[in-house]
């Protein structure tokens, strides 16, 4: 991957992370197909864009777990 498509990609990652956040009546698959939109992305890049999402899901849920006694 170039350096323009990385940079594109992370924009486009920081774009759906701020739409999830002021729009939390968005669902994630609503928000992909709005970023995707706006960024011109096809499919790979939109199922990479899932693929993240789900890793910082699963990241978070970890982390927001209690610990055991």
């Amino acid at each position: 991957m170039g350096r323009a498509e990385a940079e594109k990609r992370a924009k486009a990652l920081d774009y759906l992370n701020l739409l999830l956040k002021d729009h939390p009546d968005l669902t994630k698959l609503q928000a992909i197909e709005r970023t995707a939109i706006r960024f011109d992305l096809g499919p790979l890049e939109e199922d990479w864009l899932l693929q993240q999402l789900a890793e910082s899901t699963k990241s978070e849920s970890r982390n927001s777990k209690p610990n055991a006694p």
